[in-house]
């Protein structure tokens, strides 16, 4: 079997040219080869007669997916539903629940990812449906996540509380089984983010706790292709829900179901929405297959992130130098083997500046710009950052490509792009 790192790279994602080093898995993950070969497959069986691909063939492609996916997760694969990336799931619930816009509330929180926290306020400003915010600032502990969540959901009726597994920016992990059990208690729906999930935190909680929706990426961590991500639906929820967009399968509403449509629903609504690429999709049990035969298995896998990532923490330490600290709690609960999370040093001359950009949304997108350019194009090292806190806190991620020199070159550079982006912005 071929050792992970860069033995790894070399075989099974020879797609990523050599003076790329790829320390942003998090963003838009990578796809190995035989995934890759695969889809290629499915996207000439397609094209080769349209007719029997699309009216013989993809509803049992689709099935046959949702049952690997179902044996991997341990769930009813007729409580899932395929669609093209977590955000859009996040639209579909909430576009889907016929709300009661004089009593609902939605709760969420200031690091939910900004797609699905602007789909929470568009609901809003087109329907008038009310939310709060429950502001964290990370450092934290969990029991203090926990308690601020419980503040709100004592005091108000919330219909739904949306929070995340792993934050996209900073990258850090929720107490979210926690959560989930105290959305209970207080009889609120949950609609969890796992776009961080499938592949880099337990999923176990989907058959133990049973929320009531959860959306997952496939694209980031189980290497399915782009444009593959999940809906857990709870059966209670299965009429309510509807595609994203609206499209066919709404007849449905107004038909009588038999016993065997009733139970067969999410896939009836969901297995074809109009004319679009569906193959990223039906991928994703060559994707399990590799991540089993190939990788070993998910133990070895993270076994494998969590060793190397003991390792790139130091090394970043290191090269971002005095002042540089990780992102973590006194329970160590906060950061995932797969993503942690590296402060910029502050020192007298940029300490201000730094702070601005966490007050001004503007000046902060503005330097971002700046400096991904600088990253991507000419050092071909890249990780995001956000400021927050006070703090810049810069992203990595490590997976079974990685080596440690990937994070001595990586923080070198993008250390100092932006010393450099910095310095311009004083002067």
């Amino acid at each position: 079997m071929t050792q992970f790192g860069a033995e790894f790279r070399e075989k099974y994602f020879p797609q990523v040219p050599k003076d790329v080093t790829p320390v942003n898995h998090g963003s838009y993950g990578l796809t190995p080869k035989p995934v890759l070969d695969f889809l290629n497959e499915l996207n000439h069986e397609q094209e080769e007669y349209p007719d029997e691909f699309y009216l013989l063939t993809a509803k049992n492609k689709y099935i046959a997916q949702l049952k690997a996916l179902g044996k991997f997760l341990n769930v009813d694969y007729h409580n899932l539903a395929l669609l093209p990336n977590a955000t859009m799931s996040v639209n579909a619930v909430l576009r889907s629940i016929p709300w009661d816009l004089k009593n609902d509330k939605v709760l969420i929180h200031s690091s939910t990812y900004g797609g699905c926290a602007n789909s929470v306020k568009f609901v809003h400003d087109s329907l008038g449906l009310q939310y709060d915010i429950i502001d964290l600032q990370y450092p934290l502990e969990d029991k203090d996540v926990i308690a601020k969540f419980e503040e709100k959901l004592t005091k108000n009726n919330y219909k739904l509380c949306m929070f995340d597994t792993v934050c996209s920016m900073p990258g850090v992990r929720l107490p979210y089984e926690e959560l989930i059990k105290a959305c209970k208690k207080y009889d609120t729906w949950t609609l969890i983010d796992a776009a961080h999930g499938a592949g880099l935190v337990d999923m176990g909680f989907l058959h133990k706790l049973k929320p009531d929706f959860v959306t997952s990426n496939l694209h980031k961590w189980l290497c399915a292709p782009k444009s593959t991500s999940f809906l857990y639906v709870d059966p209670k929820h299965h009429k309510t829900i509807q595609t994203f967009p609206i499209s066919w399968s709404y007849a449905l509403n107004s038909t009588e179901l038999t016993k065997e449509m009733e139970e067969n629903l999410l896939i009836e609504k969901f297995w074809f929405s109009g004319t679009i690429n569906y193959t990223s999709g039906f991928c994703i049990e060559k994707a399990i297959q590799f991540r089993k035969e190939i990788c070993g298995g998910e133990e070895k896998i993270n076994k494998y992130q969590a060793d190397l990532q003991k390792e790139a923490i130091d090394i970043v330490l290191r090269e971002f130098g005095t002042g540089a600290k990780l992102l973590d709690n006194s329970t160590h609960t906060v950061s995932v083997a797969g993503m942690f999370n590296i402060s910029f040093p502050k020192n007298e001359r940029n300490t201000k500046f730094i702070e601005h950009l966490t007050e001004s949304f503007a000046a902060y997108r503005k330097f971002k710009v700046k400096c991904e350019t600088k990253m991507v194009v000419d050092h071909k090292a890249f990780a995001p950052f956000i400021a927050h806190n006070n703090e810049l806190w810069i992203r990595f991620s490590v997976n079974i490509y990685n080596t440690a020199a990937d994070y001595e070159r990586s923080a070198k550079l993008i250390k100092q792009t932006i010393e450099e982006c910095i310095e311009d912005e004083l002067k």
